[in-house]
């Protein structure tokens, strides 16, 4: 094979090629520069069948091996991802992990293996991806013995990936909403890391009579039953759409917003936020992670996240009373390009395996 094929020649067993919005545009934009992307089936002897073949093994988020429910199975799982790690060193092929968050934001019914997962790939991992230069300082933070093999790539935008023809008019028809409303939205999987609680009480000290809309899919039933008995008590006027948002739906929530919320209590990076941009939707963020790189003047506010509910509520008074720039906030969001953030990782992947001390950011 000759050195001017060699680019096209790159394989990537990827954990996972496919099943969130993310991974699929990511993904996309790789193969696009002729990067061979296969999704990794999770058994023993599909490894040692493809591994040898591979030249990277790209983990994403490293509890997907052996979170379970019950210790047993748990404790099965890891033993699998430790095979995982095992084989790719025996095999040759190089781990590269793309760190979305530190730690799980549920932790693992044995919390020690969700630090022993990471200390492992810290080790044993050629180079890490990251997303802002917030969470890179945080990453090191957390993980010293990364320094110097981090990479920084965009998460990109959502302008184009989902529909986004209806008229505000429209889609607050749709949810019972008047045009007059001042809008908040929470939207996206509801799950306790996301602090809905701490997001009601804020809304509730609000002046005037502004509107909460709630939409997203509940994973834990006891949590859904929490939040709506919040609700129900809440004299302010919520309303709650619990269940899956189908692609098609989101601009439906997201055109008939005034600004979103996205109270989390811990985030590295957050798909949400930029989706909400992707809109033209100002976001009201805790300064963390990434969010603190994103939400840009004119984009939003943020607020310290020591200050709930305190912060969380100034920012949303703060947030009715500002004129935001839907045309700004979308062209901040357009420079967050996949096809960039593609082309930084297959350089860095193409310098690793020609030449191992050539790291890039650009």
């Amino acid at each position: 094979m000759t050195d001017a094929k060699r680019p096209s020649a790159i394989s990537i067993i990827a954990f996972h090629r496919r099943g969130n919005d993310y991974l699929e545009c990511f993904y996309a934009a790789v193969e696009a520069l002729g990067v061979e992307v296969r999704d990794g089936c999770f058994s023993g002897r599909w490894l040692l069948k493809h591994v040898r073949n591979a030249d990277y093994i790209h983990i994403h988020w490293p509890s997907f091996f052996y979170n379970a429910p019950e210790r047993r199975k748990c404790l099965r799982g890891f033993a699998r991802f430790l095979f995982l790690l095992t084989l790719a060193r025996w095999r040759g092929a190089r781990l590269v992990w793309t760190i979305h968050n530190i730690y799980p934001h549920e932790r693992c019914v044995i919390p020690q293996l969700d630090i022993l997962a990471r200390s492992l790939l810290v080790k044993l991992c050629t180079v890490f991806f990251i997303h802002c230069s917030c969470a890179e300082a945080d990453v090191l933070r957390e993980f010293p013995a990364t320094a110097r093999r981090i990479v920084q790539i965009q998460h990109g935008h959502w302008i184009g990936y989902y529909p986004n023809t209806i008229a505000c008019s429209t889609a607050r028809s749709r949810l019972a909403l008047t045009e007059s409303d001042f809008v908040f939205l929470f939207l996206g999987l509801c799950r306790p890391y996301k602090n809905l609680e701490t997001l009601i009480n804020a809304f509730e000290q609000l002046p005037g009579n502004p509107a909460l809309v709630v939409a997203g899919e509940f994973q834990d039933p006891a949590y859904e039953a929490a939040i709506r008995t919040a609700i129900n008590r809440s004299p302010s006027r919520i309303i709650l759409h619990s269940g899956f948002v189908r692609h098609e739906d989101m601009q439906i929530y997201l055109r008939a917003c005034n600004v979103v919320v996205t109270p989390y209590r811990e985030i590295l990076t957050s798909g949400s936020a930029i989706l909400a941009l992707s809109f033209g939707r100002p976001v009201i963020s805790p300064a963390l992670g990434c969010l603190k790189d994103l939400i840009v003047e004119g984009c939003g506010f943020l607020y310290e996240s020591s200050q709930q509910p305190g912060g969380l509520r100034d920012a949303m008074q703060a947030s009715m009373e500002v004129t935001f720039d839907e045309m700004h906030i979308m062209a901040e969001a357009s420079k967050l390009d996949w096809g960039e953030s593609a082309k930084i990782f297959v350089n860095n992947l193409r310098g690793l395996r020609d030449a191992p001390t050539n790291l890039r950011s650009s």
